[in-house]
């Protein structure tokens, strides 16, 4: 095997922290992964990673190389991406990573549209909202915040409030914020208030419950089984209200949430699969 394939496992260990992951996403065996990275070390002489049975970690030497490695296989990246823009069908792969709570919701559905569309295209997600765009290898980000360079605005976040049919059949519904005080509300994080704007202009309501959690996705689902109210992003909620499995409560009251953007890195060419998933998601994407 050549050199330079050898550096690119390398890179792609770093990326996902694990020669397991690495596997997964180059689809080789774990063993050849391994091996790769032992015969590159071999050739420099240097040990470039500290192996232990649980966790993976750059030794000195090995961050000055994949300081370099790194940036050098995003530039012959980029040049292979320009020399394949000029076939006809987009195809490759575009590593996209996403926050979870949209990620899980709402993009299974457009990735599944946007492959049956281009067929010779092959996108691998992952789901964090902390992983860096770069350093990860990533093609494409939905990131809520801040726009900046590079960065495509989507929608401007609103949450409501939703609970399930059953949990309202129980214990009604609240016609009022003020009644609000009276049901369970699963909160995100250690949120005690709710700040909610509707036609009187803004309300802050002080909120309890039995549940808290630190995933939007954890407390959509408390929200189904039926554990109390939600304040939730319209998004990634759509699909629970089309399917009846939520239903909106006091509809025209809402919380205002960090805009969503679809971020490339600013420092490499978009090749073809990109831009074309770019403008799918941009243009499909619920509002």
């Amino acid at each position: 095997m050549d050199e330079l394939g050898d550096v690119a496992v390398f890179v792609q260990v770093v990326a996902t922290g694990s020669f397991s992951a690495a596997a997964r996403v180059l689809w080789m065996p774990k063993s050849s992964v391994s091996r790769r990275v032992a015969r590159l070390e071999n050739r420099l002489g240097v040990r470039l990673l500290h192996r232990t049975t649980r966790s993976l970690a750059l030794t000195e030497a090995g961050r000055a190389y994949h300081a370099r490695v790194s940036v050098a296989l995003a530039e012959l990246d980029s040049a292979a991406g320009a020399a394949s823009d000029s076939r006809e069908a987009p195809r490759g792969v575009v590593r996209l990573v996403a926050r979870p709570d949209v990620g899980a919701e709402v993009l299974p559905e457009l990735v599944a549209a946007f492959l049956a569309r281009y067929p010779e295209v092959r996108v691998e997600a992952t789901l964090s909202a902390s992983a860096d765009l770069v350093e990860g290898g990533f093609d494409l980000a939905l990131r809520a915040g801040a726009g900046g360079r590079g960065s495509t605005r989507l929608q401007d976040t609103r949450f409501r409030l939703f609970a399930s049919p059953v949990y309202l059949a129980r214990k009604g519904i609240p016609q009022r914020t003020a009644d609000l005080a009276a049901h369970q509300c699963v909160r995100f994080g250690d949120v005690e208030q709710w700040v909610l704007h509707g036609p009187r202009g803004e309300v802050t309501v002080d909120v309890v419950g039995q549940l808290a959690a630190d995933d939007l996705s954890f407390v959509r689902r408390a929200a189904v089984a039926g554990a109390g109210i939600a304040l939730l992003p319209e998004p990634a909620v759509a699909p629970s209200v089309r399917t009846g499995l939520l239903t909106p409560v006091l509809p025209d009251h809402h919380a205002e949430g960090q805009p969503l953007h679809l971020v490339v890195p600013s420092n490499r060419h978009l090749p073809s699969r990109v831009a074309v998933l770019r403008d799918f998601l941009v243009a499909n994407f619920p509002r």
